[in-house]
């Protein structure tokens, strides 16, 4: 059978077709979200897109059995309602209604890092195990807890939001207005002020000679100089793993789970990132000696995963 899956994020909304029984995308497509115009709009525009999509790749709309959503905010999955989306400035949206009024489809919606979680769980590289929890770094950090082999929500499935963890107290202030969360030290924004900081620190340094001829800091750029050899580098990158692993630690010593999966554009450094990541959480697990190795893996759906897990949640959700 075939089903969609929407990642509905601040700039981009992502359309896929998917084959539940080959488990592989048959088509997709890219649409500009607009977050400026009414929700109305943008939903309508995304069931538009996807009769679209169905068209051009000769699919037959009819068959296309349920919708999956994925959304950047706040999203009780069982009633289909977005509580809270700060990116699209959504509040108490009943988005799987109104998308099936729209679509005459079945609709489910969960939160995009859920899903991300839910593609790598079901297609990614954490299929088969029961315990897995994924890390987006990306503008911010993004969580989803599987146990057991179901999504962890809490209660209207708002838990799981693993970014917003005080990890230093009285410290830097989050966007969400607390101080000391996780992101501010481990997303790939807080590795670009961080490499800033080291620019303006060390100026002649091999780092900052990379930024200058790329023109532009990134979250690339320090590792881009670590493997120039650069020690100014080094201790960047030292440090904000240093700051990624702190966060693992806390949720390994409370879930230990099967892996823990690095997604986000940080991700796309493989080994130098992901290797001390595994090495370090594992030396600082209490039950480290005693049980299995917890690994580290990175994310196989790149920005496909939310996409691919929505459409699945949708798959499970309609059989059950």
């Amino acid at each position: 059978m075939i089903y969609a899956g929407v990642d509905i994020g601040g700039t981009n909304i992502k359309i896929g077709l998917i084959d539940s029984e080959r488990e592989l995308i048959v088509a997709d497509l890219s649409i500009k979200t607009r977050a400026d115009r009414p929700h109305g709009e943008i939903l309508e525009d995304i069931v538009s897109s996807l009769r679209k999509l169905c068209a051009s790749a000769d699919v037959d709309y009819h068959s296309v059995a349920g919708i999956g959503l994925g959304i950047p905010g706040i999203v009780d999955q069982h009633t289909g309602t977005v509580s809270y989306c700060a990116n699209l400035g959504w509040r108490d949206i009943p988005v799987t209604h109104l998308v099936e009024v729209i679509s005459g489809k079945h609709a489910e919606a969960a939160n995009d890092a859920n899903c991300a979680a839910w593609g790598e769980y079901k297609f990614g590289c954490c299929k088969g195990m029961r315990n897995v929890i994924l890390i987006t770094l990306g503008t911010g950090v993004g969580s989803g807890i599987i146990l057991d082999g179901k999504l962890f929500g809490g209660i209207a499935t708002a838990g799981g939001e693993a970014g917003h963890m005080i990890i230093v107290k009285d410290s830097l202030q989050c966007n969400c207005g607390l101080r000391g969360c996780w992101e501010r030290y481990a997303s790939a924004t807080a590795l670009v002020e961080q490499t800033k900081q080291a620019i303006e620190a060390h100026p002649y340094s091999v780092l900052a000679d990379v930024a200058a001829k790329s023109g532009k800091v990134t979250a690339r750029t320090a590792f881009a100089a670590l493997e120039k050899g650069d020690e100014v580098a080094k201790q960047v990158v030292d440090n904000y793993i240093d700051y990624i692993v702190t966060g693992l630690i806390n949720l390994g010593n409370i879930f230990h789970p099967n892996a823990f999966v690095i997604g986000g554009g940080v991700s796309n450094e493989g080994a130098p990132l992901i290797d001390p990541i595994e090495d370090k959480l594992n030396a600082g697990l209490i039950a480290s000696a005693h049980n299995p190795r917890v690994r580290v893996l990175q994310a196989a759906l790149g920005n496909k995963a939310g996409m691919m897990g929505a459409a699945a949640l949708a798959m499970q959700n309609q059989m059950s």
